[in-house]
């Protein structure tokens, strides 16, 4: 942003200094990360798996990674290997443990040979990558990728992979991705944004205005691609500003809300963009717009200045003076403020007060902060608070208190479970001797006869789904006797049509009953 060192600001050095701001705009993410979930629709044919996609879309994710954990152990998810390894791939990412995703992610790679599993194993061992700032790491795991992916990945794969480029200067390859590319609605105006970040940096001002144009007067119904709309904006203003274009500037930075949250460095833009046409007087009407503001904001700071100097212009010097021992009053009351903020925060009772009015459960797949505590330290914090390392640095500490709260809990429950433990074994005790008379008469032989007749029964009645094979003696009464009266010829006469219509009803309900309960039953036996 502009940057007044003295009463009077030079305009080259203004122009000069208006490359940070634009930096700062451009280079800032837009594509969010999400962590692995589980590719919905797929038919789940292990009871204990979909017990844990169940804990999982009720968002008890903690539930679901410790369910599914066990039920792997135990060796309970055998027809979902992979997609399970997945999913707690995921989990474990969602937890901040990198290092054990990527060991998952990097195992799911080397034994599977299905397509698809390789393809999301190889987009989330990119992510991890990327997320650890691993940026050439990540681009290799992306072009690894071959066939499609699920739709969703589909189209944040390019913004990962631009974002990647971006990060490492490779702007003309970001520019070669992103230029042409058609997705989804939702992620055009990121990818249009993007491409514009990389022509800048390419010092191709005229293609990057382009796109940043489009953008800034695109339609937006969602208040994130109004904050974007707005993004784009302030930041061709300002690349206006930078190549002298002033005229230019004034009214796209006009397009900016008032009320949203690049309004501040719009006005002050818009303010020197009327003061490099000499038109001073009007350069005043956004700079004392902006001197009411939070004083938090540098853009407000910088209007302190820029008013004075615009009365000197226009040869109102008391105004001038006014306002410039204005500026230094509520800059010495800020560094006052600034001193205590700072002394309440190193007495540690900070972060405690962010999350005492949060919701404790162990660890959402998506958790922020939705609001900071009402007190003098925190009014400093808004922009340290969006950042994304301080989210996932204050969500690991929520988790690590809710982890140490559940152990607690789990520590006082032990007792409770020892004593149950030990009246089982005292009433095993008191049974074994009846149990190990009766094992010695009984006839193991015949018993395992029996055994072997039923489970090629089950088998057979598996692989054909005879859905009457597991019926009840009742049901399979009922069905006999309907598949009798079916075989009677007297049912084929045309006199018997009500007959044959309450026999049709009555055989549907029944399959119906038998259908509906026979993928119970089955995994009963």
């Amino acid at each position: 942003m502009p940057c007044i060192r003295d009463s009077i600001p030079d305009p080259g050095r203004r122009r000069s200094s208006l490359r940070g701001l634009i930096a700062l705009l451009l280079l800032a993410g837009s594509a969010a990360v999400s962590a692995a979930e589980p590719v919905s629709g797929s038919v789940v044919r292990d009871l204990y798996y979909g017990e844990v996609l169940f804990q999982f879309y009720q968002d008890e994710h903690f539930d679901a990674l410790t369910h599914l954990l066990v039920a792997r152990d135990a060796g309970r998810v055998g027809n979902h290997e992979a997609e399970s390894e997945l999913l707690l791939g995921g989990l474990y990412l969602h937890y901040g443990q990198h290092i054990r995703a990527e060991q998952i992610f990097s195992r799911l790679l080397q034994d599977s040979t299905e397509a698809e599993v390789r393809n999301r194993a190889w987009f989330y061992l990119g992510k991890v990558r990327y997320q650890r700032s691993l940026y050439p790491e990540a681009l290799q795991a992306f072009e690894r990728i071959s066939g499609e992916l699920p739709e969703s990945l589909e189209a944040e794969l390019p913004m990962l992979k631009a974002q990647a480029y971006l990060a490492l200067g490779r702007f003309d390859a970001a520019v070669a991705l992103l230029d042409g590319w058609r997705g989804p609605e939702s992620w055009v105006a990121y990818a249009r944004y993007n491409l514009g970040v990389a022509l800048v940096r390419l010092d191709r001002p005229e293609d990057a205005i382009r796109q940043l144009d489009q953008l800034g007067r695109s339609s937006a119904d969602t208040a994130e691609l109004r904050d974007l709309r707005d993004k784009a904006n302030l930041a061709l203003g300002y690349l206006y500003l930078q190549q002298g274009r002033d005229s230019e500037a004034r009214p796209v930075l006009a397009r900016v809300r008032l009320n949203g949250p690049f309004s501040a460095k719009a006005l002050l833009g818009a303010g020197w963009a009327d003061a490099a046409a000499q038109d001073y007087r009007a350069a005043l009407t956004p700079w004392l717009e902006l001197r009411d503001r939070d004083l938090l904001d540098s853009a407000v700071q910088e209007s302190l200045l820029a008013i004075p100097y615009a009365w000197a212009r226009l040869d109102a010097h008391s105004e001038a003076a006014a306002g410039y021992q204005a500026a230094l009053d509520a800059y010495d009351a800020e560094i006052g403020k600034l001193d205590a903020a700072i002394a309440g925060s190193r007495s540690g009772q900070l972060v405690p007060a962010m999350l005492s009015a949060d919701d404790a459960r162990i660890g959402r797949w998506y958790w922020q902060l939705d609001a900071l505590p009402d007190s003098v330290e925190t009014r400093y914090l808004y922009d340290l608070v969006a950042r994304h390392s301080f989210q996932e640095g204050l969500r690991n500490v929520r988790d690590l208190a809710a982890l140490s709260a559940n152990l607690d809990e789990w520590q006082s429950k032990l007792a409770a479970f020892e004593q149950m433990v030990a009246t089982r074994r005292m009433a095993y005790a008191q049974r074994q001797g009846r149990v190990a008379a009766g094992l010695d008469q009984a006839g193991i032989d015949e018993l395992q006869a029996r055994r072997d007749v039923l489970a090629a029964h089950l088998e057979q009645v598996a692989e054909s789904r005879d859905v009457a094979g597991l019926a009840t003696t009742e049901e399979l009464d009922r069905w006999q006797r309907l598949e009798a009266v079916g075989a009677s010829p007297v049912l084929a006469d045309e006199a018997a049509g009500d007959a044959r219509e309450r026999y049709r009803l009555l055989k549907g309900v029944l399959s119906w009953d038998l259908d509906r309960d026979y993928q119970y039953r089955l995994w009963q036996q």
